[in-house]
């Protein structure tokens, strides 16, 4: 009974698959019509839609004698720290990509970019976007502009720069302009960090000198009246001339030995003294580590080249959007599929009247 039954089953699948056949080829007018119809859309949102290019450039780290302009005007700077840690990481040729990388991905950076470019400006005005709808402008054009990590196949880090556009030209122009934005963003950044620096060893210097000052001054206050009460005690003692037979130095408190003459020069040379470096010999060191400092004058018109162009900005040669074969393809899937399921249903819909 059961091979029976299976006998059945299949003979009816077979008359299902069979008419099923049959209903698509007496609809085959109905599906090719439907298939043109969706081709015909296809083609034309593929020719009609809002087409997107993106420009691309690849960068690594820059190279040492890109910085040596800058570095030899900070020769004095050299000459005065001790540690050139500090420096040579501004000048790091990591640290400078890693600070372009950063600079370039910045949302608000290219929220800037975008907003005081010349281009982007005109579309706004013309289309007279609200506040809510600028924003979403700037947002949607902020998603096209990127700098990407390549795998690391070399020894240095690579970056794929890319701007999204709506034409080869427009794609290549802003990706231009938007890099040497950064630039020279990163460029500011490296003099503006320069000049806090040496603001910096300015301050530590002042200080210095400072202390160095005051302790000098005390020096010399206490010196003049150690003479001058050693002065008082040679006139008591009647001691006018130096004392050949005892022993000069400066172990004793009050040096009554040089006597009354040499007492009172002595009061007057350190009333009258200036030069307090005597007392502090490193206030010497300080100033001319401070003059050092005060003729550095940057040059902030300098290039400097933070990055290596490893290919440059290019023209795009082929679109990212719409690819149009593919839309084709897709319209006219669409269509058979469509016009299938037209078929089918309207031949069951029939059937269906009938047995009514």
């Amino acid at each position: 009974m059961s091979n029976i039954q299976a006998t059945n089953n299949a003979l009816n699948d077979e008359i299902n698959l069979v008419e099923l056949v049959e209903t698509l080829w007496q609809g085959k007018v109905t599906i090719a019509l439907c298939t043109v119809v969706f081709t015909l859309c296809a083609i034309f949102y593929a020719l009609t839609a809002q087409q997107w290019w993106t420009s691309k450039a690849l960068i690594t780290v820059g190279q040492y004698q890109n910085t040596t302009n800058i570095r030899s005007q900070l020769t004095n700077l050299y000459a005065v720290i001790d540690d050139y840690s500090e420096i040579n990481k501004i000048f790091s040729s990591e640290s400078l990509l890693n600070d372009y990388i950063t600079e370039f991905n910045s949302f608000d950076n290219k929220k800037t970019f975008i907003e005081n470019n010349t281009a982007m400006k005109q579309y706004i005005d013309e289309n007279k976007l609200s506040d809510e709808g600028k924003l979403i402008f700037i947002t949607n054009w902020v998603k096209r502009i990127s700098a990407l990590q390549l795998d690391k196949t070399t020894q240095f880090d690579t970056y794929q720069l890319s701007f999204e556009s709506t034409s080869s030209k427009l794609a290549h122009d802003l990706l231009v302009t938007y890099s040497e934005y950064i630039s020279s963003k990163v460029h500011n950044e490296v003099f503006n960090e320069l000049d806090d620096y040496i603001i910096y060893n300015k301050q530590i210097l002042q200080a210095n000198k400072l202390v160095l000052t005051s302790r000098a001054k005390q020096q010399l206050t206490n010196e003049l009246v150690k003479t001058n009460y050693a002065l008082d005690m040679a006139k008591a003692a009647n001691v006018t001339k130096p004392l050949v037979n005892m022993n000069m130095n400066n172990n004793n408190l009050f040096n009554i030995e040089l006597g009354t003459e040499a007492l009172i020069e002595k009061s007057k040379i350190l009333n009258k003294m200036k030069n307090i470096s005597l007392f502090e010999p490193k206030l010497n060191i300080v100033y001319s580590k401070l003059e050092l400092l005060s003729k550095i004058k940057l040059d902030d018109n300098v290039t400097l080249q933070s990055v290596r162009y490893l290919q440059n900005a290019n023209y795009p040669t082929s679109r990212d959007k719409p690819r149009r074969i593919s839309i084709v393809i897709i319209g006219v899937i669409f269509g058979v599929i469509f016009g299938s399921f037209f078929v089918i249903f309207r031949r069951l819909w029939n059937k269906e009247k009938l047995s009514k």
